[in-house]
């Protein structure tokens, strides 16, 4: 780790009079201008402030969450938790069955994720295609947008060192025969520190928190923290977003101060992820003739299994994720039984000790032999096959959004699937005992692969029976070319809604059965580009680096 932290840029641009507000900090209620309203500042919201900034206009970013940066950063998840993360690390399905990690800071999920980068792949652009009339989201076209912002990013296969964690991965498939291959992480200068999701300390990995949005302040663009997006005004047609009403948040940034912020632009552009975008618009009562708001968003439900080694794993340092295997991910057609990619998590004390399917003496047992403990991670791709269509985001009574998703048959039956490859790896790469997550699992871990697989076919496969947690959030908001199979057209724009964009996640009309961050960045490149042209007759691109 370097002596000392790199210079932290918004400690400069605060000196240079980047226009900052903290909205637990106003005292009586406004209205404000812009050119473009930008709710959210993640992946999505980054790159559209870069770019229309760098074109001239006058936008302005509203984040729920604070501002945090490297000067804050100090790996602590007691910390980073709270501050960080949607409800506190909290998050779940309606009926708890699946955990959902979730940003909630400048720069978003960008910030807190482990900076795994990848291209949506051709499978699921050439499903879009057929099924959604997003004829313009071809492979070929999509090449220059993922290429733009992999250069702006720093996006490039990993020239590391696998740590031990993702070693199980890859020394496990190689030894059972099947196939894996390197990620592309978004960072330069990295230091192996292992804490990406606390934020990064030394700036290495290259977040919309140390990259767009930086840029995009540094050409005047406004941001507002710690201000929630409430809901839309609409023209009595309901044709047009008139303003958007926003509550500051107290200094804790949960509760209203009762202050309003009400902002008035020629252009809104939603990019406040799957979950809370659709549910600034149900809040709202914004236009859904044909119901597909709030539908079809999806998780890719993530299963683990772990191991005790007898060797040290040190799982909490390294890069989280450098190794990969697609090779159960398109054995079957897209729309037919779900596939599965495999990866690795990073392991810090909170999270394991959360996550481990036992309590009392084999809860300890496990957090005795932490250092030597690996896990590898499943995901399901969701959202293709007829019986596995995702969820539905609801509103609770005080208008918060929560994700209703409906466990399936088809989702249960992947993931049965994915844990016993999963066992079979760990046990393949010389795991002595080894830990499924489920509830009719043995506490003290099994050091038997016959065993345990035996036990898993007789497993209840049920909601809340086994640990699930996802890091990705799809879909709620759909694109198509027909308004009445999504939200949204090919270009981000709402069907009903003339002034209306969304750039996020949310836009996903399936899963992915990738990590979502780059289809972000490239569909928010591209669909800003045309929306600069086409309502203000600018062009823009990305900073060159």
């Amino acid at each position: 780790m370097p002596s000392k932290k790199p210079v932290d840029p918004w400690v400069v641009g605060k000196k240079a009079g980047w226009k900052i507000t903290d909205a637990s900090t106003i005292t009586a209620d406004q209205t404000v201008t812009f050119d473009v309203v930008i709710i959210g500042t993640g992946a999505g919201g980054g790159i559209t402030a870069e770019m229309l900034a760098t074109a001239g206009l006058k936008v302005a970013l509203i984040e729920e969450g604070p501002l945090k940066s490297s000067t804050d950063f100090n790996m602590k998840e007691s910390e980073a938790y709270p501050a960080m993360y949607q409800e506190a690390l909290g998050r779940r399905t309606l009926d708890g069955g699946v955990g959902i990690l979730q940003g909630r800071t400048v720069g978003g999920g960008t910030t807190i994720n482990w900076a795994t980068s990848l291209r949506t792949p051709p499978v699921v652009l050439e499903h879009w295609q057929r099924r959604f009339g997003l004829t313009d989201l071809t492979q070929a076209r999509m090449d220059p947008w993922f290429r733009a912002v992999e250069a702006r990013l720093g996006v490039q296969p990993w020239k590391g060192v696998p740590n031990a964690n993702n070693a199980i991965l890859s020394n496990g498939l190689s030894r059972l025969g099947y196939t894996w291959g390197t990620l592309s992480p978004n960072v330069r200068g990295c230091a192996d520190l292992g804490y990406c999701g606390l934020g990064c300390p030394i700036n290495a990995k290259q977040s919309m928190l140390v990259t767009t949005l930086p840029t995009a302040l540094a050409r005047g663009a406004s941001l507002y923290t710690r201000l929630r997006a409430q809901n839309y005004v609409f023209n009595a047609a309901k044709t047009k977003v008139e303003s958007l009403v926003c509550d500051a948040l107290d200094p804790a940034g949960l509760r209203p101060s009762g202050r309003k912020v009400t902002f008035k632009a020629k252009h809104f552009v939603q990019a406040a992820s799957a979950i809370n975008g659709p549910g600034l618009l149900l809040r709202s009562a914004a236009p859904d003739p044909y119901g597909t708001l709030g539908k079809r968003t999806f998780l890719h439900p993530s299963a683990a299994v772990s191991g005790i080694y007898p060797n040290q794993v040190k799982a909490f340092q390294g890069l989280p994720q450098s190794v990969y295997s697609d090779h159960f991910l398109d054995q079957n057609p897209v729309t037919g039984p779900l596939g599965f990619k495999l990866e690795v998590a990073p392991l810090h004390p909170v999270l394991v000790a959360s996550s481990v399917a036992a309590t009392g003496e084999g809860h300890a047992d496990v957090m005795r032999n932490y250092a030597n403990y690996g896990t590898v991670i499943s995901f399901v791709r969701d959202g293709f096959h007829p019986d596995a269509p995702g969820g539905s985001v609801v509103l609770r009574s005080d208008g918060s959004p929560i994700l209703d998703y409906p466990l399936t048959a088809p989702v249960f039956e992947a993931l049965r699937r994915a844990i016993k490859v999963q066992v079979d790896v760990q046990f393949a790469a010389g795991a002595t005992r080894v830990f499924t997550g489920h509830q009719q699992s043995k506490p003290g871990g099994y050091t038997s692969n016959a065993e345990l697989q035996a036990a898993i076919d007789g497993f209840n496969f049920s909601s809340g029976l086994v640990r699930l947690q996802s890091a990705h959030q799809m879909g709620g908001c759909g694109m198509a070319a027909d308004p009445k199979l999504g939200v949204v057209n090919a270009d981000g724009r709402h069907h009903q809604l003339t002034n209306l964009s969304v750039h996020d996640s949310s836009i996903f009309p399936t899963s992915l059965g990738a990590n979502p961050q780059e289809t972000i960045f490239a569909l928010s490149a591209r669909m800003t580009t045309k929306l600069a042209l086409d309502i203000f007759k600018k062009n823009c691109a990305l900073t060159s680096v």
